[in-house]
């Protein structure tokens, strides 16, 4: 498996290749300041099919390249958080005011609603999600977040989306779950690093110790960064060109990549 984390500034966009040279893509943001979008990435790279899209959070910064991507590539299956219908969605952005973006997710949501396929191989790629229930659990976007857990080779990378404190203490009633992300090696951190994705409970009560947290993020927004020594306690720790790393950021490493091969994974910058 091949991870790339792109730098979209404050949302979200990592692309996936698998060793079958499938391609998935989780999210769909852009950076705003370069002008760097999934859109005319994927193109541009030989990448005219995405065979999964996995859509973490139904804000606009996880979908706001999302119109145009729907336009260049072909997209085989949508995976979002279930219980979340198309009216649902935009019943929830009423608020706020719905973005392009997110406008593109609730038309392909009422589209998208054939069983994924079964006969695609994905080789070294396997995908487990976990979500709370529009509305019986949560009304509020963040914590209808879909969590998903990406392993490869033994290799286990969490995106949580944007779930807060209450979102993950409501799926830590769940065993399966709790086993699944105590078993978790790179975290990506919730919510761009922001406080209120930090919970206390989900690292004490599930033997979370990743080897590193990654934060998709730009410049200070929203106490965005003030997260980092809270993170860096409670990982172990890898070496990067020669320094010891607890913490890695789009902000700081520009592009993170992430590669698994039979018994060998490798974190680096791009």
């Amino acid at each position: 498996m091949d991870l790339r984390i792109f730098d979209v500034e404050h949302g979200q966009c990592s692309l996936i290749v698998t060793s079958t040279n499938r391609h998935i893509l989780i999210d769909a943001g852009h950076n705003s300041t370069t002008g760097w979008r999934p859109s005319t990435h994927l193109p541009r790279h030989g990448i005219h099919h995405v065979d999964m899209l996995i859509i973490s959070n139904f804000d606009e910064d996880h979908a706001s390249d999302l119109h145009n991507l729907n336009d260049a590539v072909t997209i085989g299956t949508l995976t979002k958080n279930p219980s979340v219908s198309p009216s649902n969605l935009r019943h929830l952005k009423e608020i706020g005011g719905i973005g392009r973006g997110i406008d593109t997710l609730a038309r392909m949501m009422a589209t998208y609603t054939a069983p994924a396929a079964g006969n695609i191989d994905y080789g070294d790629f396997r995908v487990t999600s976990f979500w709370n229930t529009y509305p019986f659990d949560f009304e509020d976007e963040n914590n209808l977040s879909l969590v998903s857990i990406i392993e490869s080779n033994g290799v286990r990378v969490c995106f949580p989306g944007d779930m807060e404190v209450a979102g993950w203490e409501r799926l830590l009633r769940r065993e399966d779950f709790r086993k699944a992300i105590g078993d978790v090696h790179i975290l990506v951190a919730s919510h761009h690093g922001r406080r209120n994705g930090c919970s206390e409970r989900l690292f004490e009560e599930t033997g979370l110790y990743p080897a590193c947290v990654i934060i998709s993020d730009s410049g200070h927004q929203h106490a965005s960064q003030d997260t980092v020594n809270w993170y860096r306690q409670r990982c172990r720790g890898f070496m990067l060109n020669g320094e010891k790393r607890r913490v890695l950021s789009t902000r700081r490493d520009g592009r993170i990549r992430i590669k698994t091969s039979p018994g060998v994974a490798t974190v680096g910058v791009f």
